[in-house]
């Protein structure tokens, strides 16, 4: 959504308005008029419009238009040629002034000739190149552009247009609707003067600003027959100045019993048709207050939100468009070395900090390894001695159970001060008590195979016990399974 502010001032008069868009759409928020400019900064502070995008809208009075011709150029030679002309053209020409133009595409013969004769121009919507260009131009003095910038700046508002009251009116006019191959009087009633703009085919071709003072009651019988009087002189001017084309409408723009009395007044003075516009109708206001002198002032924000050309723009006047084709080869070059530079300046960028990113890694995994080093080393050495224990060691149950089962009788043999090593493979030491030297020959028989060696110690005869002789053997084992 955006903000937008419209004002325009006259004398010591300033119309105000403020909208807000979203798309399309409009809501006009506030009107006001201040007889005193300094006023806007209270009324900007109220509505919190501090930094509003800004229109500002003058009157016809303000700048100075002349009509041109130009032979068929290019559309983009177009603004040079305008600006060469002004110079001549122009009672208060300043070439650091803003000028700006729109092309008259819709008229058919022009009498005034700043170049060359009268022609016969198109009747389709845009001219063509092979056509005579009529256009209207237009320049603000530089120190009225340069007061409207200081006055903006100075009450925090953004400027984005200037734009002229003839022009904002005749776009708000023509989206109610335009008869074809019409040409009709816009007659705008404004507080100090009468804005007069003649429209063909909905197409502003020819403008004038009398000064008339309006009064409360816009009936009354000397308004309306000053006003007649200026009417008149603007038909004949607008026949004189473009040839073909007679005024045949007139729209009064606004609404009510006064306007519809005026208006009778006019056709009868005229002799031509004259209906009322509203330019009220189809807008969405919240604020009280508004009536057909804020017309402009619709039209302006309608035309900016539309997206519609705006015929005179002097903050935004046209220029000649630059060459591009050079100018895009160069900078389609300047941007692939560009990009070509960023990115090996990225890829560097991007290596280097993985690197260091490496490097801080592993220094602080190099020094938590060299903390726990000495501790990891002994027990590399603990490991290392339970695995050479465990590849060494002997299952004495199993050798337990394999003397036991190869053991004589309890009657013949008893075992004494058996002791287990792992020395040398295994060995196996113990002290037998036997019933007597006979069944020695049967008990080395018994633990004697393939994979324990027996040898035979201190042997001699034994007292004191039901044994009567004892012998020492050691049985060496070959393997550590039985």
């Amino acid at each position: 959504m955006s903000t937008w502010v419209v004002i325009t001032w006259e004398n010591d008069r300033l119309l105000f308005l403020s909208a807000s868009t979203y798309g399309k759409a409009v809501t006009f928020e506030h009107v006001a008029a201040l007889d005193n400019p300094k006023k806007l900064a209270d009324l900007l502070s109220r509505h919190r419009l501090a930094k509003a995008e800004t229109v500002v809208v003058l009157n016809r009075s303000d700048v100075e238009v002349r009509p041109m011709v130009f032979p068929p150029v290019p559309a983009d030679e177009l603004p040079s040629l305008v600006k060469f002309q002004a110079s001549k053209e122009f009672n208060h020409y300043d070439p650091n002034a803003p000028v700006d133009f729109f092309v008259t595409s819709k008229l058919a013969n022009v009498s005034r000739s700043t170049l060359f004769p009268a022609v016969k121009a198109s009747d389709s919507a845009s001219v063509p190149d092979g056509a005579p260009k009529h256009l209207l131009a237009s320049t603000l003095r530089l120190n009225t552009f340069q007061q409207i910038r200081t006055f903006c700046a100075e009450h925090n508002l953004v400027l984005r247009h200037i734009v002229l009251r003839p022009c904002t009116t005749a776009a708000l006019w023509r989206r109610s609707g335009v008869e074809p191959n019409r040409s009709v009087l816009l007659v705008e009633l404004d507080k100090y003067e009468t804005s007069q703009t003649v429209v063909f085919q909905g197409e502003p071709v020819f403008m004038r600003s009398p000064k008339i003072h309006r009064p409360q009651d816009v009936s009354t019988p000397d308004f309306s027959a000053r006003l007649l009087a200026e009417l008149k002189r603007t038909c004949i001017a607008v026949r004189n100045e473009i040839q073909g084309i007679d005024v045949d409408e007139v729209v009064l723009c606004g609404s009510g019993k006064l306007f519809e009395s005026l208006a009778e007044q006019l056709h009868k003075g005229l002799e031509l048709p004259v209906r009322l516009f509203d330019p009220l109708t189809g807008l969405t206001i919240k604020s009280a207050g508004a009536d057909e002198q804020y017309a402009a002032l619709f039209g302006a924000i309608q035309q900016i939100v539309r997206k519609e050309p705006i015929q005179i723009d002097f903050c935004n006047p046209k220029k000649r468009s630059e060459d591009t084709g050079k100018r895009n080869l160069f900078t389609g070059i300047a941007a692939a070395v560009l990009c070509l530079v960023i990115g090996i300046f990225g890829y560097a960028l991007y290596s280097r900090m993985t690197v260091q990113n490496d490097i801080t890694h592993l220094t602080r995994k190099f020094n938590a390894l060299k903390k726990t080093a000495g501790t990891v080393v002994e027990q590399k050495k603990q490991l290392d001695a339970i695995d050479a224990w465990y590849k060494d060691s002997v299952n004495w149950f199993e050798q337990l159970n394999w003397m036991s089962r190869n053991a004589l009788h309890a009657q013949d043999m008893m075992v004494r001060d058996l002791n287990f090593s792992s020395t040398n493979g295994g060995m196996i030491t113990f002290s037998a008590l036997l019933r007597d030297q006979t069944v020695l020959a049967n008990m080395v028989d018994q633990f004697r195979d393939s994979n324990h060696a027996l040898q035979t110690g201190a042997r001699g005869p034994e007292t004191g016990s039901q044994y009567n002789f004892k012998c020492t053997l050691s049985i060496a084992l070959s393997t550590s399974e039985p």
